[in-house]
């Protein structure tokens, strides 16, 4: 088995794929904005969804930047912790 070093070098750790909200409330969201999407793909022209489409493309993308920046900048206070708790002079 790969330590989580080995992990992190060859591409194979990826946090966000285990995540997995348990929050009913989170179904509740997914179901009604795949809901909204399929009234839209009725409602408007192939050209009009494929802009939201667009849009909604873009949003993921730096809602993915912004999860990102957010674990990296969690990994790091976590790691400065550690070193507080190890830290002899403390």
């Amino acid at each position: 088995m790969d330590s989580i070093v080995e992990k992190i070098y060859n591409g194979s750790l990826q946090p966000d794929a285990y995540i997995n909200p348990q929050d009913p409330e989170y179904r509740k969201l997914m179901k009604q904005t795949s809901d909204l999407m399929e009234e839209c793909q009725k409602r408007f022209s192939e050209n009009d969804f494929r802009f939201i489409e667009g849009i909604i493309d873009l949003y993921g993308k730096t809602y993915s930047m912004h999860s990102t920046a957010s674990f990296v900048h969690g990994f790091k206070i976590g790691a400065l912790m550690m070193i507080e708790v190890l830290d002899e002079k403390g």
